[in-house]
């Protein structure tokens, strides 16, 4: 069962030149850095990226498909950033968490994940 998700929920990614300016108006630049692993550049905003248009909540809102957004801030050292599936302008579905700590972007596991390691856990120590 291991598939490139579960891959991507052991790894980290990081770029040592952005950490120290690293803010809420750049953080959505600084993820979607080509080396990151965890940003699929055939999302929304790369599309209004490429498009030189800026990227607005107003325009997400008006496209159906892949899309990032800024979730939750709590500067200088936490950005929480999802990832979701747009349907509508007032329908959306969450796919997968990402949090930014000091610079450095994990995924975080989803509830199914997270249940799964729990149980396995208790199950091991009952042995």
């Amino acid at each position: 069962m291991a598939d490139g998700k579960d891959n991507l929920l052991s790894k980290s990614w990081h770029d040592s030149a952005w950490i120290p300016i690293l803010n809420q108006s750049n953080v959505m630049d600084y993820f979607s850095e080509r080396s990151n692993p965890f940003y699929d550049r055939t999302c929304n905003n790369e599309v209004l990226k490429m498009q030189k248009l800026g990227i607005a909540d107003v325009q997400l809102q008006n496209m159906q498909g892949t899309e990032y957004i800024l979730l939750h801030v709590q500067e200088p050292i936490l950005y929480v950033i999802r990832k979701q599936i747009r349907h509508s302008p007032t329908q959306v579905t969450a796919v997968s968490d990402y949090y930014i700590i000091a610079g450095v972007v994990y995924q975080a596991p989803d509830l199914g994940t997270l249940l799964n390691s729990r149980i396995v856990s208790a199950v091991s120590h009952l042995q």
